[in-house]
């Protein structure tokens, strides 16, 4: 890997370079990813972190939850396979499963398990350690990317108007003096606790707003060592949460013959820390979750995690913005994780930057964020909606949620029985395709069908109107 200390950085820091230098801060998996496209428009990308850079598949203190169960939605894997080819080929000689979206997939909605069929799409289960990792070295590799580690960025540097941004001021965890580390154009990709929208103000420049929807989800995971009497021919196992059965549910295969499995549990409905009690809970999941952790041997205790709120950044928003600026992944928007949306949004974002600096430099961040946020709202407001569908989870239900969560309510009950209506739900689920395509008449036409043929449907109405369902 091409790493530097603060003193290496230092250093090269006063060498010229023959071109244009970008700074991207956070070697997050949107920072890595982000440091991937960059290298194909500018003679330089560093990349500056907190924490030292494994250089193996390990996980980071930076990242806790990356204990836990992750999801590369289809969407995500089909982007990373476009930004670094034959990765996916990376991950199974490392010992991820690869398996069709719906056939290999056991979905629940509650305890409403949808119908199986084969879908020709490919997921792949892997630990998120793999995912990163095997990106991190494919970058680092990169001939014009290098990481500094042991830094913080802590102040942006500007033109004396301040009307675009001209580099990073840099310390040195050690301490010392900092150091100012000249940029063409800085990524910010520090995460959810970015400080953007604090040097935007010490600048002059508005924040932008924030919303935030408080889910106050909790988490369990234990990992499991596999064998072939669970969930035989299955790779995932998903029990999403509904009104009626507020709980969640993952199991997926792992590298190492492990499944990890996580429940999860809003406000204080918390997942037991103990193994009984992880245990017990597990049998009250629909699909194999249940069975299997009753059957297989722990690797290690349960482990907690708690996520407080989803939140997102309206940059797009804003009349004014410096150049040579930009910001995307956890900076902008921060998901509910269990929606495992954050690596795909992240993923599909630098696609759109990469786009966007091939069209040129001039007004780059209006263009990018603009585009950014498109992707952000079908994510968004898909896990929005769903989380407001529990009643613990504080937030407006305005009248358009409420129809959809109606909606989508027919939809899950009707996927227990026409592995179409399904298909389109995961599709959706997995960014293949827009929300609005759960409403194409076609589908529209087979829930009321699959609804009517097992009298399990009713009108379409408000949650909690006296012809709810």
């Amino acid at each position: 890997m091409s790493t530097l200390d603060f003193a290496a950085l230092a250093a090269h820091a006063t060498q010229r370079i023959d071109g244009r230098r970008a700074v991207v801060i956070g070697a997050s998996l949107a920072g890595l990813l982000a440091a991937r496209v960059l290298h194909d428009h500018f003679d330089e990308v560093i990349v500056l972190d907190r924490d030292a850079l494994p250089e193996g598949n390990a996980h980071r203190k930076a990242t806790p939850h990356t204990l836990h169960a992750h999801g590369l939605l289809a969407r995500g894997r089909q982007v990373m396979e476009q930004l670094f080819p034959g990765i996916t080929d990376e991950w199974v000689a490392q010992g991820a499963r690869l398996g069709d979206l719906q056939s290999q997939l056991v979905f629940c909605a509650g305890h409403m398990r949808f119908a199986q069929a084969h879908s020709g799409v490919q997921g792949v289960a892997v630990g998120r350690t793999v995912i990163e990792g095997t990106v991190r070295r494919r970058v680092l590799a990169l001939p014009r990317v290098r990481a500094c580690t042991g830094v913080d960025a802590r102040a942006l540097q500007a033109s004396a108007d301040r009307s675009r941004i001209t580099g990073v001021q840099v310390h040195n965890l050690a301490g010392g003096d900092p150091l100012h580390l000249n940029a063409a154009l800085v990524v910010d990709a520090s995460g959810r606790g970015s400080r953007l929208p604090m040097w935007l103000q010490t600048l002059g420049y508005d924040a932008p707003r924030e919303q935030r929807v408080k889910v106050d989800i909790r988490y369990a995971t234990v990992y499991l060592e596999r064998e072939a009497s669970h969930a035989p021919g299955m790779e995932a196992v998903l029990c999403a949460a509904t009104p009626e059965h507020p709980r969640i549910g993952v199991m997926l295969a792992q590298e190492g013959q492990r499944w990890v499995a996580t429940l999860g549990g809003y406000g204080n409905d918390a997942p037991p820390l103990d193994t009984a009690g992880f245990v017990e809970r597990a049998q009250h999941m629909a699909g194999e979750i249940g069975s299997t952790v009753r059957a297989a041997r722990f690797a290690g205790e349960p482990m907690g995690y708690r996520f407080a709120h989803s939140q997102r950044r309206r940059y797009e928003q804003l009349g004014r913005f410096p150049d040579g600026l930009l910001a995307l992944g956890d900076s902008v928007c921060s998901f509910n994780p269990i929606y495992g949306q954050g690596m795909t949004v992240a993923a599909c974002e630098v696609l759109a930057l990469s786009d966007c600096l091939a069209q040129g430099e001039a007004a780059l961040a209006r263009r990018f964020f603009r585009r950014a946020a498109r992707i952000v709202d079908v994510a968004w407001d898909t896990a929005v909606s769903a989380d407001l569908a529990i009643d613990s989870v504080e937030g407006e239900r305005t009248l358009a949620v409420r129809l959809i969560n109606a909606y989508v309510a027919r939809v899950f009950r009707a996927a227990q029985y026409d592995s179409a209506v399904g298909r389109a739900f995961l599709e959706v689920a997995h960014l293949l395709a827009q929300p609005q395509s759960l409403m194409r008449p076609a589908i529209v036409a087979r829930v009321v069908r699959a609804l009517w043929r097992h009298r399990r449907g009713g009108p379409l109405a408000l949650p909690g109107s006296a012809s709810a369902a």
